[in-house]
């Protein structure tokens, strides 16, 4: 796997030249497109060649052999070289130089004054030959590009398809949320305290009013000093409990309850009140908080 990322390198001619020396030339037509493999430092600006980030797509991790990257890079390194050879040429074809070596404009030197009596149609012929070398540039580049891009393209039909895969996964999530939630919503308990085994004992009742959000808050309350208490469900509604919802019981519970109370078996110290928005957790059932559950013990 390697990541790969497409520049536009371009000419910046705009400080540079007069627009009799532009010779209606459009400067948008100066640019070559490269899949940068390595990042291309010390090539951002190298006299006229500058590399427009603005254009630059997001990199892409692509399957390639350890050939396959040291071929791209050799052709980068190739086409970045002869995009430099090509600007080289044009200022010498306009009978002008670059002053430094690697600055961005051109500067009064030798020729400057010749360069600006050429004649119209010597500028343009010195922009035709730059049309030809980069259109020469690109045709060789042409082939390690298509390849580039079809491994994009798989990457990118991958993604799509992981991502449909985790939206999928949401959705039925986020329903299968929904029906745990309603389940404990409808569902009636009741219990009762033995206290020589410190045992709540759980079980369904239908002339209860407690759902199981109550419960869980009345199994709470601090004047109920039920805290660390095992609890036992029983075994039956356990069992209906998993029958409706498609699920086992811990699954189911760690949906419906509050994200401090994970062991199902066992009564928790509820979370002290805060003043403000409740952070992390809550008081009854409906929250979709995930979090590792205990099973078993009843």
């Amino acid at each position: 796997m390697v990541s790969v990322t497409l520049y536009r390198y371009s000419f910046d001619f705009r400080y540079a030249l007069t627009d009799r020396q532009l010779a209606g030339f459009d400067p948008s037509r100066a640019c070559a497109e490269i899949y940068a493999v390595e990042t291309p430092e010390g090539r951002d600006e190298r006299g006229w060649t500058c590399l427009d980030r603005r254009t630059a797509m997001h990199s892409v991790g692509v399957d390639a052999t350890a050939e396959d990257c040291a071929a791209w890079i050799r052709a980068q390194t190739a086409a970045l070289d002869a995009l430099w050879i090509a600007e080289q040429q044009l200022v010498h074809d306009l009978g002008m130089r670059i002053e430094g070596g690697f600055s961005p404009g051109l500067r009064r030197g030798s020729g400057w004054s010749a360069a600006r009596r050429r004649s119209k149609a010597a500028s343009w012929q010195a922009f035709g030959g730059l049309d030809r070398r980069l259109y020469d540039i690109t045709a060789r580049y042409r082939p390690v590009r298509e390849q580039i891009e079809a491994r994009v393209r798989e990457a990118e039909a991958r993604a799509k398809e992981e991502q449909a895969r985790r939206w999928k996964a949401q959705r039925e999530r986020e329903e299968r949320d929904d029906r745990f939630t309603a389940l404990a919503a409808r569902t009636r308990w009741s219990y009762r305290v033995t206290e020589a085994d410190r045992t709540v004992h759980v079980f369904r009742a239908d002339d209860s009013t407690l759902t199981t959000g109550e419960l869980i808050d009345e199994l709470q309350r601090p004047t109920h000093h039920l805290t660390g208490y095992t609890v036992h469900w029983a075994a039956s509604d356990r069992a209906e409990i998993e029958h409706v919802s498609g699920a086992d019981f811990t699954t189911w519970w760690a949906v419906v309850a509050p994200r401090h109370w994970n062991d199902s078996r066992r009564v928790p110290t509820r979370p002290p009140t805060r003043s403000g928005p409740s952070i992390g957790g809550h008081s009854s059932y409906g929250g979709f908080d995930s979090f590792s559950s205990c099973g078993g013990g009843f």
